[in-house]
């Protein structure tokens, strides 16, 4: 299942970096950005199931970091390609911040941790 998430990951980015050479409309700052996001969400969710919490946790953790994933990754592509002004890198830069959050609080409520 580890292996598998590595690979799904290293897919996905791959893909997007093909579709950013492809695409002249794809910004180069958006598959960038959108490359971090995914690099970012397979670290998150591999350090979740390489992790000693109960397995219910990982689980719950592991479905929503995808969904929330998914949804900064449509932030990061759909972001305006500029750092000033970008409500939609604040809404990713958020979205990130909550999972921290999360998987922190897992951690410390679980009770194999």
């Amino acid at each position: 299942m580890k292996k598998l998430i590595l690979i799904i990951g290293a897919i996905l980015i791959a893909l997007n970096t093909l579709i950013g050479f492809i695409i002249s409309g794809y910004e180069p700052f958006n598959y960038w950005l959108a490359n971090l996001s995914f690099a970012i969400s397979i670290g998150i969710i591999y350090a979740v199931s390489c992790s000693k919490m109960a397995d219910g946790f990982k689980i719950g953790l592991s479905s929503i970091l995808s969904f929330t994933g998914v949804v900064r990754f449509f932030c990061m592509v759909f972001a305006p390609a500029v750092f000033v002004n970008n409500i939609l890198l604040v809404v990713a830069i958020v979205i990130l911040c909550v999972e921290i959050i999360c998987v922190s609080a897992s951690v410390l409520v679980s009770k194999k941790g």
